[in-house]
């Protein structure tokens, strides 16, 4: 299980990184399609990593949103024991 699942578009792919990064760095455990185990199903490890998950961050809203506004929430909550 991993605490958060990152959903992103493949022309986000590089932000997509970047925030998987960022929040492994603070803690976090972070799933994202870089790690579908050869043989399996794309679709089937998809649902049971999101399944599976504490919570969905989608790159396309964090970085499309108000400059500063997501990245504000965010910082308050990049280590895992100031959301449990």
């Amino acid at each position: 299980m991993s605490d958060i699942f990152v959903s992103y578009s493949s022309a986000d792919r590089a932000r997509a990184a970047m925030l998987a990064r960022a929040l492994e760095v603070r803690g976090w455990s972070v799933w994202w399609d870089r790690t579908i185990p050869p043989g399996r199903q794309y679709d089937e490890v998809i649902e049971e990593a999101l399944a599976a998950a504490r919570c969905v961050v989608d790159v396309n809203l964090v970085f499309q949103a108000q400059p500063g506004g997501t990245w504000t929430f965010m910082r308050n909550c990049l280590s895992p024991n100031d959301c449990y």
